[in-house]
């Protein structure tokens, strides 16, 4: 654990800007907001991919807005997790191209992205006792927000579920997680964690806006930081993915939009080669809902096109 903050070194009912200095010299900049006690302490990052904007802007708004005196424990906000990638503009780490959200727990004496995983999960993981992690979709493409909460039926994934369910969204996916993801690291210590997906085409929206800074007052409150009451969330539709790549390089025309009901072998879009002609018909396998769209027109091979949503039991 580094020794250049420590959170019960801070002063009750108080509004902290700081920020840590990685190996590298890379700064990375965060907010503590300690109320009447250290704990719970709750963990909302964003920025571990750097083309995602919806997160870093929500938590760069409520830095100011949260009020020390109303809290009962602690909030650790981290905006831009990944500072080098946001500069670049990228999804992934642009001194070795890893994803950091496939690199935690990470390791100190590896590449540059698993050593900043080392990092955050040594100095901000490890501080909190419940953790939501704000996304977006990639610049490429938009989404149908919604958050992910992990499967199985220990307490740590029982309480992700109730924290996800009481954060306000539509749409909740059970996600048995890849390896590498801050989710399973986070389970692993014994700390519940809702994921969440809001926007993407590189924007930020007063929509997207306005469902993070719900989000993360809501989850806040579950976890009994806040005494804020919120409205129970309407209908709740739980889901899996059926991904779609392209097979075929070229020029992507979508027929349909994010949000729209789609029916098993519906033409959802087709990619036309350099020279003009068709070079693939993407219909979709199944009757469900445009989750995720591609927006960025140009293709290659193995480019995810859509995410369509259908409905499964809760688990």
């Amino acid at each position: 654990m580094s020794e250049q903050w420590k959170l019960q070194s801070l002063p009750f009912r108080s509004r902290n800007q700081l920020q840590l200095r990685l190996p590298d010299s890379v700064e990375v900049p965060f907010s503590v907001i300690v109320g009447d006690s250290y704990a719970p302490a709750a963990l909302v990052m964003a920025g571990v991919h750097g083309d995602e904007y919806e997160g870093p802007a929500a938590i760069h708004s409520l830095m100011d807005e949260i009020d020390p005196e109303t809290l009962h424990g602690s909030v650790l906000l981290v905006p831009i997790a990944n500072p080098q990638a946001f500069a670049a503009t990228t999804r992934r780490h642009p001194v070795d191209g890893g994803d950091l959200n496939r690199s935690f727990p990470g390791d100190a004496a590896g590449t540059a992205t698993e050593q900043l995983a080392h990092f955050l999960v040594s100095e901000f993981v490890l501080n909190s006792t419940c953790i939501l992690s704000l996304h977006g979709w990639s610049k490429e493409s938009l989404v149908l927000p919604y958050a992910e909460y992990p499967t199985g039926n220990s307490e740590m994934a029982r309480v992700s579920r109730q924290a996800a369910l009481a954060s306000g969204f539509q749409y909740l996916y059970p996600y048995d997680w890849p390896a590498g993801v801050l989710g399973n690291t986070a389970l692993r210590h014994g700390i519940p964690i809702v994921e969440a997906e809001v926007g993407g085409m590189g924007t930020i929206t007063a929509e997207g806006q306005k469902l993070y800074r719900e989000a993360i007052l809501r989850f806040l409150a579950y976890f009994r930081i806040l005494d804020d009451r919120f409205e129970t969330a309407g209908l709740v539709h739980t889901i899996s993915h059926t991904a779609l790549s392209a097979m075929q390089a070229g020029l992507f025309w979508s027929c349909v939009e994010v949000g729209d009901r789609v029916r098993r072998g519906q033409r959802l879009g087709i990619i036309r080669g350099l020279d003009g002609k068709q070079a693939q018909a993407v219909q979709s396998p199944v009757d469900g809902l445009v989750g995720v769209m591609r927006a960025l027109a140009s293709v290659q091979p193995g480019d995810l096109l859509y995410h369509l949503f259908t409905e499964k039991e809760p688990a």
